[in-house]
Order: C-alpha cells, then sequence, then structure tokens
C-alpha cells in the first residue's frame, strides 16, 4: 500500500498557521484608530509574504488568507463577519500568485513593494465589492475609493518591503535557507 505524501509538511501547516494567527493578532493589538484608510497593509501583509516567501509553494497565501478569514470572523474583527473569509482569501491568492510570478524571492524590496500592495489593494477592492451588495450606497464607496487606494497601495508596498527586509534578514541570519531546486 503506497503512502501518499501530502502536499505541506506539518512545519509548513504550523508556520503558515501561525502566520495567519498572526495576522489577526496585529489586527488586535495594533487597532490604531487613524482614520487612514490602508494603513493597517503595513503589518498585515508581513506575515503572508514572509509565509509564502518561505514555504514558497503554490497555495501557502491562500491557506494563510484562509485561516487569517476564519480567525478574523471568530473574533468578529469587522463588521461584514462571515465575508471577513472572502476578503483575507483574495489577498492571501493575490500574494499566493505574485509570489509565483517571483519566483517566491519575495526577499526584494521591489517585489516585496508589489506583493504587498496589491494584496492591500485587492483587499479593499473585495470589501468594497462586499459592501455595495451588502446594501451601501455605491456612490458613497465610489467617492472615497480613489484616495481609498492610493493610500491602500502605499501601506500595502512598505509593509511588503518591510516583508522582503525581515525575511531577506532571516536568510543571511541563517535561520531559513533557500531550496537549490
Amino acid at each position: 500500500m503506497a503512502v501518499i505524501k501530502p502536499y505541506f509538511s506539518l512545519y509548513e501547516i504550523a508556520l503558515l498557521s501561525l502566520c495567519a494567527a498572526l495576522i489577526v493578532a496585529l489586527n488586535i493589538a495594533l487597532a490604531i484608530p487613524l482614520k487612514i484608510p490602508g494603513h493597517t497593509g503595513i503589518y498585515w501583509v508581513v506575515p503572508v509574504i514572509i509565509g509564502v516567501g518561505i514555504v514558497k509553494k503554490p497555495g501557502a497565501g491562500t491557506y494563510i488568507g484562509f485561516i487569517s478569514g476564519i480567525l478574523a470572523t471568530l473574533f468578529g474583527l469587522n463588521t461584514l463577519h462571515i465575508f471577513n473569509l472572502l476578503i483575507y482569501l483574495s489577498m492571501g491568492i493575490t500574494i499566493d500568485i505574485l509570489g509565483f510570478v517571483f519566483f517566491y524571492r519575495l526577499d526584494h524590496p521591489a517585489a516585496g513593494f508589489i506583493t504587498g500592495a496589491a494584496g492591500n489593494l485587492v483587499k479593499m477592492i473585495v470589501n468594497y465589492t462586499l459592501q455595495t451588495f451588502l446594501g451601501i450606497p455605491a456612490g458613497f464607496i465610489l467617492i472615497g475609493i480613489g484616495t481609498a487606494s492610493i493610500t491602500h497601495v502605499i501601506f500595502g508596498g512598505i509593509g511588503g518591503i518591510l516583508a522582503a527586509l525581515v525575511l531577506s534578514r532571516l536568510l543571511k541570519a541563517g535561520v531559513i535557507t533557500r531550496d537549490r531546486s
């Protein structure tokens, strides 16, 4: 009888789950009411990018997004409750795709900026789309979407750069290693 090897190892599942939990913990611990759309992207894209950069497998970001969406729903982080799952999942899928595009070299600041900005921007788009479907007048959403998209790109990009720098330091310190494959 053949033994089927799981896609993610136990180590990878533990690491990705910790990254997902860190997103929720950071959102709870750093709830700073700056009233600037997207400012949380500075710290919440960091665990996703680091997790995807370490595991380097398609689906890592999606897993982080799924678990963090479930945790965000359970802890009631947003007024959208169960739809948090879609918001975080879309962010994880986006970072997953860009990780693959950049060959999982997310330790480079430019790749980190693009990945973080795109993840934060997609999170904003899904959030506004869900709010429109739930009955918030589209006029209000369209008025704020211009400024919000700029700030989401800026803050997500800064978070992506921070993630790239942390990932780079982890690689240089030998805490994690690159696959030779």
